[in-house]
């Protein structure tokens, strides 16, 4: 499907998250959320095993795949660009403002960080 693996990281971890919308969920009876809730946790496991094994292994020694990078200045332009889109999401409602406020916050910590977190 595609000749490259992009490293570049936008926030610096894979945070595996899912959204529900909160009336529709509020209908799934107790029993088919709780089935739900298990298949995230392990979806979150096979992505941790897939992760360190896998992909790990597949950007070593993979033939399919070639490992690229976008320059930091491109790049950069990317994590900028991205902002205003998440400011417009954001100006939703209130409750998107508050997801997204979460998001800046921890691509501000992964920035701090530095490397390999961003």
């Amino acid at each position: 499907i595609c000749k490259y693996a992009l490293s570049n990281s936008i926030t610096g971890a894979w945070f595996g998250s899912y959204y529900v919308n909160t009336p529709s969920w509020e209908k799934v009876p107790p029993h088919l959320q709780q089935l739900y809730r298990t298949t995230i946790d392990q979806s979150h496991h096979y992505r941790i095993l897939w992760y360190w094994g896998g992909e790990a292994r597949l950007r070593v020694h993979g033939e399919k795949m070639e490992q690229t990078a976008l320059p930091p200045e491109e790049w950069n332009r990317v994590i900028e660009d991205g902002k205003e889109f998440w400011d417009e999401v954001a100006a939703e409602s209130p409750r998107a403002a508050r997801v997204v406020d979460i998001f800046k916050e921890y691509a501000s910590d992964m920035e701090k960080a530095g490397y390999p977190y961003r």
